[in-house]
């Protein structure tokens, strides 16, 4: 019996395995921008002096020099102080951070928590 589509078996076949490896070949290369980061880094007056795995879930009090202190929690993947000693609180305003380039800035404590651009 002939067939009435317009294309073989052989086509189909074809435009599958070309579709298979498009897909394979995009989640490979997916770009990082979705991908949460792995680590913060804090900083005090310009020096870091920790780095925090977003993966596992911990509390730090990270006190300066000048008696000034934030409160920092890490929490599902996510970083944020709940506390600080500065006078505005800016820092607990700028809620939680996971993504690669967000930072949270004290000013009066001189510090910033960072998460590292993908490279």
């Amino acid at each position: 019996m002939k067939s009435t589509l317009p294309f073989s078996r052989r086509d189909l076949l074809l435009v599958i395995l070309i579709l298979a490896a498009a897909a394979v070949l995009w989640i490979r290369n997916r770009p990082a921008a979705g991908r949460p980061a792995a680590f913060a880094e804090i900083s005090i007056d310009g020096e870091t002096i920790r780095t925090l795995d977003l993966d596992e879930n911990t509390e730090l009090t990270i006190e300066n020099l000048d008696g000034g202190f934030n409160h920092l929690i890490v929490e599902n993947g996510q970083v944020f102080i709940d506390e600080a000693s500065c006078p505005d609180k800016i820092c607990i305003r700028q809620g939680r951070i996971s993504a690669p380039g967000e930072m949270i800035v004290c000013l009066p404590n001189k510090v910033i928590v960072k998460i590292p651009a993908a490279e």
